[in-house]
């Protein structure tokens, strides 16, 4: 089983206030990346049908604030249906603390751990799919998006590397567990736009600028 953790709950120096509940498409910047995290599990289970690796992924969001806040309704409700878990905290929190909520009630048939910005707009159902599939098949420490030689998010984990995770401490994050193994990744080729995110107020409008010229 693999355990996508979306992580929402940082202090988002850059932006000075919380990006992730600003608008996105049709509904906010979290609720984009959950929607697509959510379409991507269905998309792998009907890729393998009935087979024993359906119903293989759980999701858990650590966020600031109810999930009512950044998502649909129709977005609560896949959630609820797939068994997911919302971990509310009381105010931003950093790397290492909300890699550690991400990381609780771990049981045995979890085997690998994503972890995925709250932020990234780049992210696509087909992509994560893939990369769910790629796990599955060939059952690495590390899977490590590429898009040439630029290495991105999400990043999964093998379960035996959850001791280092949270031993981590302040804004050091899971690459500081990743990058004292590279002879172990898994290297999976995507398209750089992948790793689109959102950190500053005008990289947030310019990137609402080219959406609404590509809608029209």
């Amino acid at each position: 089983m693999v355990r996508f953790v979306v992580m929402a709950a940082g202090l988002a120096t850059r932006m000075g206030k919380d990006k992730l509940v600003l608008p996105w498409k049709d509904t906010t910047v979290l609720g984009y990346v959950l929607q697509t995290v959510l379409e991507a599990i269905t998309l792998q289970e009907q890729r393998f049908g009935e087979s024993s690796h359906s119903g293989a992924t759980e999701v858990y969001v650590v966020a600031r604030h109810p999930m009512e806040v950044y998502l649909t309704t129709d977005c609560i409700r896949r959630f609820h249906a797939c068994g997911g878990v919302w971990i509310q905290v009381a105010s931003p929190k950093p790397l290492a603390e909300t890699i550690r909520y991400g990381l609780q009630d771990l049981n045995s048939k979890v085997h690998w751990i994503g972890f995925l910005p709250g932020d990234q707009v780049g992210i696509t159902a087909p992509r994560l799919a893939d990369c769910l599939q790629q796990i599955l098949l060939v059952s690495p420490d590390f899977l490590v998006p590429f898009s040439g030689d630029k290495a991105g998010s999400p990043v999964f984990f093998h379960k035996r590397y959850v001791p280092e995770l949270l031993a981590l401490q302040g804004e050091k994050g899971g690459r500081e567990v990743l990058y004292r193994y590279p002879e172990l990744w898994e290297k999976y080729p995507v398209e750089e736009s992948l790793f689109l995110d959102v950190d500053t107020p005008e990289q947030y409008n310019a990137l609402r600028g080219q959406i609404s010229k590509e809608s029209v």
